[in-house]
């Protein structure tokens, strides 16, 4: 929390962080490559960058064994977040993608209490209710796209795991540290997938409007935006940054749409059952602050 009233500059500052965040699932339509070869480059481009601004920054990345184990295995989880993340938007579009995203706020009231053994709220099942009832509305006016919904919901789901425990994390280990060794098990995971899979000597080399996307999605909406959000939490408050955090539904839904057109037009079903989505995780931070004492 803060003591002082922050300026408008930095609030602005915030609302570019999260238009950055808001194209990232437009930029991973327009990149030709399936979710799992865009998320190994992005990762890869990603860490090198994070790597490189860290020493210039002269933060330390020692670590011991077991905190280096540790922090690599919720890198696993970052790792099948960004895959499903990528993957909704490819079988469906940037607007179910998101859709189904949007439950990451009540996952992460559940595993709040479970993570960090907190006080459960029993707001958190009001609305659990209400998010499970939007997506019910949507999928009955879009069930092609279905599995869009599917993906982002476990793209939130693996979100709110993660970013639910780093915040114990932070507590014992500098943000950028635990942000490169997750990276970094990320990048493992993806890169076994891959070997796995067999397709790891054949993951594509991008060029033209691949690359010039996979540079902007991994410099300025990862490494930039990450290290500026955790800038920023000097000056203005998570809840704060939560709340605002949730614009990235609408920029993601109103970029895609500005960008790709009929594609991304849906039916009056679906603006019904987003609307009530966006009524639920923009209240939400709001009501629990009213409602719940820690």
């Amino acid at each position: 929390m803060t003591s002082k009233k922050p300026g408008l500059n930095k609030y602005l500052l915030l609302h570019f962080i999260i238009l950055l965040w808001g194209f990232t699932p437009v930029l991973g339509k327009l990149i030709s490559f399936q979710a799992l070869d865009l998320v190994w480059w992005r990762l890869l481009l990603a860490g090198v960058s994070l790597y490189l601004y860290l020493r210039w920054k002269g933060v330390s990345l020692k670590i011991d064994t077991k905190n280096l184990f540790f922090l690599l295995g919720w890198g696993f989880i970052v790792g099948i977040h960004w895959f499903c993340f990528y993957h909704a938007i490819k079988v469906s579009n940037v607007s179910m993608a998101m859709a189904g995203f949007s439950t990451i706020t009540l996952f992460a009231s559940i595993l709040q209490p479970i993570l960090l053994r907190r006080k459960f709220f029993w707001g958190d099942i009001f609305y659990g209710i209400v998010i499970i009832a939007a997506l019910i509305v949507i999928l009955q006016f879009e069930s092609l796209y279905y599995k869009g919904v599917i993906y982002g919901a476990l793209a939130a789901l693996t979100g709110a795991m993660f970013g639910v425990y780093n915040g114990k994390l932070i507590t014992k280990h500098e943000a950028g540290k635990i942000t490169f060794y997750e990276f970094f098990g990320a990048f493992i995971t993806i890169t076994i997938i891959q070997a796995i899979q067999g397709e790891l000597l054949s993951i594509p080399i991008p060029k033209g409007i691949d690359l010039a996307a996979l540079l902007v999605l991994s410099l300025a909406c990862t490494t930039l935006a990450f290290t500026l959000s955790v800038e920023i939490l000097k000056d203005i408050d998570p809840l704060t940054v939560i709340i605002t955090n949730n614009l990235e539904l609408v920029y993601g839904v109103v970029f895609s749409l500005w960008l790709f057109g009929s594609s991304e037009l849906m039916s009056n079903g679906f603006y019904v059952g987003a609307s009530i989505l966006l009524l639920a995780v923009f209240s939400y931070p709001l009501f629990k602050r009213r409602f719940y004492k820690d």
